[in-house]
């Protein structure tokens, strides 16, 4: 083969490969700036070649004094340049945006300006304009003979040669400006590699460093040094240069994509074969159908083809545009059907996830499908609470989970014990360890990281940013490793996995609610068993009470105990809330059950009260409680208080009179000794004992319902029976407080003495 000709053909094939790439990325994605920056670079790196190809094919047949394709590189360089620019915006905004880019993304388009003005004033100046005839009017302005048209004719020569050496220098120094934006990208990528990026990125990165180094040196080779030095380059070889730095730093960018999955694009490759094949099929009618047609026409009218074939053509498109969508489908469907495909089998697997209910099923289920899929020796679903369990006895189980976190993807070997920082492979950019050498690094390594470090594949399972659990595959029986397409499957299936596991949970936690809800029926159910089924019926008395508890169970408690001449009762309030306070109650009313004996003498019962629970709750719980005993004959009531809400005595005045001693709650301090009280009951007078669940009582404005609300209340309902009243309370704080719900327990004990 000639040798021009096998140095177009690898212009050609290069260019292509490289243009092609920027089409399929920018058509995988148009709404990432990554993506379209990535598509400009590529677009105008693979742009020179092809007409550094064509230039060469062209040579061996151009016509005499045919000048213009002769270099079609230097001829249409306004457009190639381009390149540099989109390197900017690249370097901008990958592998992370840098932090200047929120601000200057609306005005991105600034940094192609100097080469639009390259491209204006090459395009409609510089090869339009002659400076000579620019100022060549000067010299026919109407002047005296003598000095002052010599001096008009001077000025006119001497702005043609300012301005054609203008022209000449910014041809000549625009390299400059191409420089420094390349020079300025790679300053932006090699500090990224600086960040905290996964192994697989920073790889794909030194390896685009690494060709824009090579891509500025061969350009300057070509552009710069020629300028400042007295060494010539040859067209030709200077073609060859430019050539050389365009699929050196494109290429680099192609070689990430193919060897390091660059922008993520797993699944770019199968889209790349469906558009091609699209563009086959679009070209082979064109070519059977539609120049048949033009060509039949052509026999009978030779004017007005033009316009004939522009029409067939929009024509061909629009009727065939779906067909573009319907080929990718059915080629899509094609693939999908294969029955043994990893993809299908990871699809199927996905499905059978969603019908699992518990973890251990669902292990065993990934361990054996993947087993079978991938034909691995080992498969394992660790999760991160398993190895943060070990944190205390290894110190790098935390870092682990915190390194897969961090890095949220598929892992090979090398990857993880690079971001582990036991394996430095910054060197070792297109070459790899070898496996005795993995494997006795491996060896080396303390115990949580060698038990990952020993499968092939590490694949975190993430929630929310956090690792919450880790498939490992070991080395296949017949491959290798595992592609970047297996790859790209075992992180949709570890986001299946994710979902799994979640929904599980939730599962479990409404398992465990609807069991909690159960068991506190039975507490409660067991609690209004402890309360009285009834107020007692006594002569010449009317009594009434209620307990509405804010949660399933509560810590409120009233009881009555009767004997033949006496009624003791007592209202409590235990602290806190729920199933803890109601276990309290019990106790509380057991012990106050036990004392009975003695129920005419309130100070030794709630001192009896007082010590016991000092003894038996701890520090921070106690109870206030209000115990009273009625002589039913001499219509007198000896009562005390431990730090409980003060009661109320309606007079049959409507007076409202208020009880308001109180000694120590009870299982504060032991041996507290409480004070005996005496109150006398006159026909009409009413008793009236709370919990601070009413006066506490919020309305929408947050204020509280309060003793005078409450003592108004009394006073108006003076005349009514004990069931009354106590409704009236009830239905009274409800209504004040509706919006708000019930936020304590709330009791009310009623004891009035009949006329």
């Amino acid at each position: 083969m000639d040798p021009s000709a096998f140095l177009a053909s690898f212009y050609f094939v290069c260019g292509a490969i490289i243009l092609f790439l920027a089409v399929t990325i920018l058509r995988h994605s148009v709404r990432s700036i990554v993506n379209w920056s990535t598509s400009l670079v590529l677009f105008f790196a693979g742009f020179g070649p092809i007409l550094g190809a064509i230039s060469v094919f062209l040579q061996q047949n151009l016509r005499e004094g045919t000048y213009l394709f002769k270099n079609l590189v230097a001829s249409f360089d306004y457009t190639w340049e381009f390149f540099f620019p989109s390197l900017v915006l690249f370097a901008l905004v990958h592998p992370r945006a840098q932090r200047i880019w929120p601000y200057i993304k609306r005005y991105a388009v600034l940094l192609f300006v100097p080469h639009l003005f390259h491209l204006i004033l090459i395009i409609f100046l510089i090869d339009t304009v002659e400076p000579a005839r620019v100022f060549h009017p000067l010299t026919n302005i109407p002047v005296p003979p003598g000095v002052a048209a010599t001096a008009m004719e001077n000025l006119a020569n001497g702005l043609t040669i300012f301005l054609d050496l203008l022209f000449k220098a910014h041809l000549q120094l625009f390299s400059l400006v191409n420089i420094s934006y390349a020079a300025f990208s790679l300053v932006l990528l090699g500090k990224s590699i600086r960040l905290e990026l996964p192994p697989r990125v920073r790889r794909q990165m030194k390896v685009v460093v690494i060709g824009l180094g090579l891509c500025i040196l061969t350009y300057s080779f070509a552009r710069l040094i020629p300028v400042f030095s007295d060494w010539e380059v040859e067209g030709d070889m200077a073609i060859g240069f430019i050539n050389a730095s365009l699929i050196l730093g494109g290429g680099s960018i192609a070689f990430a994509i193919v060897r390091y999955q660059f922008l993520d694009m797993r699944l770019i490759a199968r889209k790349g074969i469906f558009y091609g094949a699209a563009v086959l099929v679009f070209a082979s009618i064109y070519l059977l159908v539609v120049k048949q047609v033009i060509a039949f026409f052509s026999r009978f009218s030779g004017e007005g083809i033009e316009i004939l074939e522009t029409g067939l053509i929009i024509l061909f498109i629009i009727v065939l545009q779906p067909v573009l969508s319907r080929l990718e489908d059915w080629m899509e469907n094609l693939l999908s059907r294969e029955e043994r495909t990893p993809r299908v089998r990871i699809r199927d697997l996905s499905g059978d996830l969603l019908s699992m209910v518990e973890v251990e099923s669902m292990t065993g289920k990934i361990k054996e499908s993947l087993s079978k899929v991938f034909r691995a020796e080992e498969v394992e679903l660790v999760f991160a609470s398993e190895v943060l369990g070990n944190q205390d006895e290894d110190i790098y189980a935390k870092r682990v989970i915190e390194v897969l976190g961090q890095v949220g993807e598929p892992m090979v070997r090398l990857d993880f014990m690079e971001a582990m920082d036991f394996l430095n492979l910054r060197t070792r950019v297109l070459f790899r360890p070898g496996r005795k050498a993995i494997m006795e690094a491996v060896e080396a390594l303390p115990d949580i990281v060698r038990r990952f470090a020993r499968f092939e594949l590490i694949v975190p399972v993430m929630r929310d940013g956090e690792c919450v659990a880790v498939l490992l595959l070991g080395p296949r029986v017949q491959h290798g490793g595992y592609s970047a397409e297996e790859q790209a499957l075992l992180s949709m299936l570890a986001s299946q996995i994710s979902a799994s596991l979640s929904r599980m949970e939730l599962l479990e936690e409404v398992v465990e609610k609807k069991v909690l809800e159960e068991e506190l029926n039975i507490a409660r159910s067991i609690q209004l068993n402890l309360l009285p089924s009834s107020a007692p019926q006594l002569e010449g008395y009317d009594v009434s009470a209620l307990s509405l508890s804010s949660k399933q169970v509560g810590g409120d408690y009233y009881d009555f105990i009767s004997s033949n001449s006496h009624l003791a009762f007592a209202v409590a309030d235990v602290s806190g809330k729920g199933v803890p306070a109601s276990l309290l109650m019990a106790s509380l009313q057991a012990s106050l059950r036990a004392t009975m004996d003695r129920m005419d003498d309130p100070v030794g019962v709630v001192g009896r009260l007082n010590d016991v629970m000092y003894e038996n709750t701890a520090s921070d719980k106690f109870a206030t409680l209000f115990y009273g005993c009625l002589d039913l004959r001499n219509h007198e009531i000896v009562y005390t208080n431990a730090g409980h809400f003060f009661p109320v005595v309606v007079r049959s005045d409507a007076e409202v009179e208020v009880l308001d001693y109180s000694g120590l709650i009870l299982g504060v301090k032991p041996g507290f000794k409480y004070e005996k009280k005496k109150l006398k009951l006159k026909p009409s007078d009413t008793l009236v004992v709370i919990t601070d669940g009413v006066i506490e009582a919020e309305n929408r404005e947050g204020e509280l319902y309060g003793e005078q609300r409450l003592y108004s209340l009394l006073s108006s309902l003076q005349g009514c029976c004990a069931d009354d009243i106590k409704e009236s309370i009830v239905e009274n704080v409800n209504s004040f407080a509706y919006h708000r719900g019930a936020r304590d327990d709330l009791t009310v004990l009623v004891l009035k003495r009949r006329e």
